[in-house]
């Protein structure tokens, strides 16, 4: 009888240390329509670097079966909150994926359209992440259209929105400060802003910041934990030197290509003289 109640009280601390530090989390999305239904959401980590491989290998979380344009995931977080996108696609014609937080909580995504990033509520970051990077990322489009729901861009250059407008400029400049405003916010959260930070300080993309926004990026980088910090600026370091490395690169090729020896085409000519007069 003692012997059994040791072994009961070894397992219940057993289970007791396997769940200490986790916390539970859910994820509750609707699609606009049926287009999905059927279909598998991918569910994948976004707080990796460019080229950090290991990391990424371990990018994908789990997949989740779509019923009636919804899906519902359940899962346990024992870290810190992070970056998570849902990624699915339906032959040639739908893909489509949206970013948001996974954090202890019930996380409600709300896709309205396929054309912009789905809202997300029900937690603290969540509700930031709404509010300072979704919400005014469509004011201009986002990455992906530049229609919203609540207004356009109209070919004057105007921003329509709830009767107000705005220029083009005032609405980007908007964007850019509530993006910076969330990303100070949580410095202290590596695997949220680590993506967000990297797109922005990474100056071989497109995405890179402007001049006037770099000095106030690299000081969020300052805020974040020490180790993440080091790991950050020393890859924007290597993508500094990647990027000169393909500068010169790119003028050697032109150069080569500007500088080949007309002789290859005459040979290929008196070669194919010669053969016919054989």
């Amino acid at each position: 009888m003692k012997y059994k109640s040791v072994l009961l009280i070894a397992v219940f601390v057993c289970i007791a240390q396997l769940f200490y530090g986790q916390e539970r989390y859910t994820i509750r999305g609707e699609f606009p329509d049926h287009s999905l239904d059927n279909e598998y959401v991918l569910l994948y980590d976004r707080s990796a670097l460019q080229g950090e491989s290991e990391r990424l290998k371990e990018a994908f979380i789990d997949s989740i079966l779509v019923v009636d344009k919804v899906f519902h995931y359940e899962g346990t977080i024992d870290r810190k909150p992070f970056l998570a996108s849902i990624y699915c696609s339906k032959g040639r014609h739908l893909k489509y994926s949206t970013t948001f937080i996974i954090e202890p909580g019930n996380v409600r995504i709300r896709i309205t359209d396929w054309e912009n990033e789905g809202d997300v509520l029900g937690t603290p970051i969540n509700d930031d992440y709404n509010t300072y990077i979704i919400e005014r990322g469509k004011q201009i489009g986002g990455r992906r259209s530049l229609k919203t729901g609540r207004g356009e861009i109209k070919k004057s250059g105007t921003y329509t929105r709830d009767d107000k407008h705005v220029s083009f400029q005032d609405a980007y400049k908007h964007t850019e400060e509530g993006r910076l405003r969330f990303l100070e916010k949580y410095a202290q959260y590596p695997d949220v802003v680590r993506y967000w930070l990297a797109l922005y300080i990474d100056p071989t993309t497109d995405s890179a910041a402007r001049e006037s926004n770099l000095s106030q990026l690299l000081h969020i980088v300052d805020l974040m934990p020490k180790a993440d910090r080091d790991i950050l600026l020393a890859w924007r370091e290597y993508r500094i030197k990647l990027k000169e490395y393909r500068e010169k690169a790119k003028i050697l090729r032109d150069s080569l290509n500007a500088n080949e020896p007309r002789f290859i085409e005459t040979m290929s000519n008196s070669s194919s003289i010669t053969t016919k007069n054989e």
